[in-house]
């Protein structure tokens, strides 16, 4: 079953989606006409980001960053009847709703507060919650299940399809459901369903996240920016589009920024694990099925790992630097570590290394005077902006 979803992950495939993300970047970025422009720059890397990790799991446009707004691309979708452009406008809805209520405060779902606290409670509150209404649980129960209905129709129709060229997430589970008899009881229709929006979520809303926090940082930061650009601008002609090597291998700086971006503002605040087996850390030995919560952020503020943690300093990253020479292997895990780390970190750092080159070639950044200062922050099950990341476009001449 791995295998499979890891075949969507393999090296060659990766490379061979590059022209499709990078034909997704040129049409969002069309929307910026005239210099100065101000935008909601977390909106714009939302939709971008739904939009290749669509394409990339479902074989669906949504068309959320295309130069027309949202509503009227929606419409367009596929050429589907207009039942069906309703369908999809409220998925995208839904989804965005359902990404932005997963918070660990007391404005979010009581169940996923107290199970952070008393883990075995929480599923026991959640069901007596989610029959309240008004109650978050609620809410985010009614959401979930609309969410449910229309991935499971998104996943019949592909099933019902005689020709599935495509390489998409979805189809290569469906190709590998019907070639092997296991298969089919493994990946159910319910299974197909919540692992692929699994891959939308996680697909969508980290790799917005990451992609904002980066131009977010470099705006404040001239001397970053300069170096960054300086780069960019020494790849090639700027019609040249980078290859998946060349994102890996040519882009040191970039590399740089990309992590100390992550480090900075680690999307994922809290990672849960459940012991397998009787374990001592530290001196504490913990029974086997001790919930054990990982905090990334508190690790990559550790002084000891990386000195002045409040600066943003990306060439804290450089290879040949002695603090990354020293530094713990384990120090940042923006993606987790181990057999359950993330599968598609680079996927995401493909996708977020790409935008940046599209974006840096045309255009530079710098704060809204309506963007707060401080930067607030929604603590889900992952880091979201408060009130987004407003930026204000400068073309470069």
């Amino acid at each position: 079953m791995r295998n499979t979803i890891l075949s969507v992950y393999q090296p060659s495939h990766l490379a061979s989606l590059v022209p499709t993300m990078q034909s997704y970047i040129e049409s969002a970025t069309e929307n910026f006409q005239s210099s100065n422009e101000e935008i909601s720059f977390s909106n714009f890397s939302l939709k971008l980001a739904t939009d290749v990790i669509g394409q990339a799991a479902f074989g669906v446009d949504f068309g959320l960053s295309k130069p027309q707004s949202a509503s009227d691309s929606i419409k367009s979708f596929h050429n589907q009847d207009k039942e069906d452009n309703c369908d999809v406008s409220e998925f995208i809805n839904q989804h965005i709703y359902s990404t932005t209520q997963l918070k660990m405060d007391l404005s979010g779902s009581f169940s996923i507060i107290l199970g952070l606290l008393v883990p075995i409670l929480q599923e026991p509150f959640r069901q007596i919650l989610k029959r309240i209404p008004g109650t978050m649980d609620w809410k985010v129960d009614r959401t979930n299940r609309d969410i449910s209905s229309r991935l499971d129709e998104i996943v019949r129709k592909k099933m019902e399809e005689k020709n599935r060229g495509s390489k998409d997430f979805l189809s290569l589970i469906l190709h590998a459901r019907e070639s092997e008899t296991m298969s089919k009881k493994v990946f159910s229709p319910d299974y197909i369903s919540a692992v692929t929006y699994e891959h939308l979520l996680a697909g969508s809303v980290t790799t917005s996240f990451t992609l904002s926090s980066v131009v977010y940082l470099v705006a404040q930061h001239p001397e970053t920016e300069k170096k960054l650009l300086a780069e960019i601008d020494g790849f090639g002609p700027h019609e040249q589009i980078p290859t998946a090597h060349d994102l890996q291998n040519k882009f040191p700086y970039l590399d740089q920024v990309v992590k100390e971006a992550m480090r900075f503002y680690v999307v994922s605040p809290l990672v849960a694990r459940e012991t397998s087996k009787e374990v001592e850390i530290g001196g504490y030995v913990l029974p086997k099925g001790t919930w054990i919560w990982l905090a990334p952020g508190v690790l990559a503020k550790d002084p000891k790992n990386f000195p002045e943690p409040d600066k943003f300093k990306p060439e804290r990253f450089d290879p040949n630097c002695e603090e990354e020479k020293r530094r713990h292997p384990y120090a940042l895990i923006p993606f987790g570590i181990g057999p359950r780390a993330c599968i598609g970190k680079k996927f995401s750092i493909q996708e977020i290394k790409l935008s940046l080159i599209h974006l840096y070639r045309k255009y530079v950044f710098r704060h809204s005077p309506d963007m707060e200062k401080p930067v607030e922050f929604d603590f889900g099950i992952v880091l979201n902006f408060k009130h987004g990341v407003k930026l204000r476009i400068i073309k470069r001449t």
